[in-house]
């Protein structure tokens, strides 16, 4: 899977869209990548509850 910044794409491993799933979810949401895929999975999140959980769940395709 790639990311693109700025005008710049990179290839990121598995492990490392995982991590950034890690440091997204702990930043927007005060919780680890794997407790807010988990809950997502589980309909435990609304992504209407507020707006930064459209932005870590974007990158969930990311730590497959």
């Amino acid at each position: 899977m790639a990311t693109r910044t700025d005008n710049e794409i990179r290839e990121l491993s598995p492990e490392q869209g995982r991590q950034l799933l890690d440091d997204k979810a702990r930043q927007y949401l005060g919780m680890s990548g794997e407790e807010f895929r988990v809950r997502w999975e589980a309909g435990e999140i609304d992504a209407d509850d507020q707006p930064d959980v459209m932005r870590v769940a974007m990158l969930l395709p990311l730590a497959s």
